[in-house]
């Protein structure tokens, strides 16, 4: 990152007078205001916004009371929804325990305000000092988000958003997944299906399906039962009951929570005639075998990347957008799956 000690430095001057000259200062003269605006656009400097907005309150005479934001962006329904999504709550609790113990504020900022979207909405969060955007995971597929993005530092703790890129902190789906095959083939099942919606699995660029196909093809014990995924957003207990009857397999591995229920009602017996095994779980079950999500761990390692992008002052779309794959590895017995044999 260009500094103005830097600027200084490339043209033989003090920070000082750089200093004076990009604020245009009616003392530096003119030509040395237009060579070092020159250097400055020469070097690739851009000005930190924490720093000139400090510089700012200490030329007015006022007392030091900046601190930096970040919204917590939600876009849910209604206000208050994603209070009620364990996985949304967890990643704002590990978000807002990791800023604050930086210096930095956590405000929770519902994008469907009345009245208060796109660029007013953009000027209002950079009026108050918001630097950082954190997009919460969200339930359903968003359109492009209207903000002015070349003004913040952006992270996205889902896939849910595909415009504008930016970078992504997820749980490690793939990882998921190959951990729940490796302890239903150590507890002997040979054959295992899975149950997916088809939304997820395209927003989740088809991790979990190729982890699972992968997996059978790595382990010939194992049986060929097709996936069966669900056209739509929701559990769909009839396709589920064709699909049971015609591929008969030993196990299921799915994040359908009413599955269980779904298959003592066809008369299985869980988990004696049927084992159901969960690659995504996001509050502790003490009778559902899987794995609990760590969302706060999620939102935690989202919020130290997007403090490191406010303090580098990388802002926008980035020009290569990242992934990082955080992994759970909190797995519950539960008793839906057999014992140990």
């Amino acid at each position: 990152m260009v500094t103005q000690h830097d600027i200084a430095r490339s043209l033989g001057l003090s920070q000082t007078t750089v200093s004076f000259a990009l604020r245009g200062h009616p003392m530096i003269p003119k030509a040395t205001a237009r060579q070092v605006l020159a250097a400055a656009k020469r070097l690739g400097y851009r000005p930190d916004p924490l720093i000139s907005a400090l510089m700012a309150q200490r030329s007015l005479g006022q007392a030091i009371r900046l601190r930096a934001k970040i919204a917590f962006v939600t876009a849910f329904a209604s206000r208050d929804e994603w209070r009620r999504s364990h996985y949304a709550a967890g990643c704002f609790e590990g978000a807002r325990a990791a800023v604050l113990a930086r210096g930095y504020l956590c405000d929770v900022v519902w994008l469907w305000e009345p009245g208060i979207q796109g660029e007013r909405l953009s000027q209002i969060l950079w009026t108050q000092n918001v630097q950082g955007i954190l997009l919460a995971p969200l339930p359903v597929d968003l359109p492009p988000i209207p903000l002015t993005w070349d003004k913040f530092a952006a992270v996205t703790l889902d896939y849910s958003v595909a415009k504008p890129e930016l970078h992504r902190v997820v749980d490690d789906h793939a990882y998921g997944l190959e951990r729940v095959m490796t302890e239903v083939a150590q507890l002997g099942y040979r054959r295992p299906g899975l149950v997916l919606r088809a939304s997820q699995d395209v927003r989740t660029h088809h991790s979990r399906l190729g982890s699972f196909l992968v997996g059978r093809k790595l382990r010939p014990e194992w049986e060929d039962v097709p996936p069966l995924i669900l056209p739509e957003d929701h559990f769909d207990e009839k396709l589920f009951a064709v699909w049971l009857r015609r591929e008969r397999p030993d196990v299921v591995l799915t994040e359908e929570t009413k599955l269980p229920a779904a298959a003592r009602r066809l008369g299985l017996r869980v988990p004696r005639d049927l084992g159901i095994a969960f690659f995504h779980m996001e509050l502790p079950a003490r009778d559902l075998s899987g794995i609990q999500i760590d969302s706060r761990s999620v939102g935690t390692i989202a919020a130290t990347v997007l403090m490191r992008m406010i303090e580098t002052n990388e802002r926008g779309e980035p020009a290569v957008p990242t992934t990082t794959l955080v992994k759970s590895f909190n797995w519950q017995r539960g008793r839906t799956l057999r014992a140990q044999s």
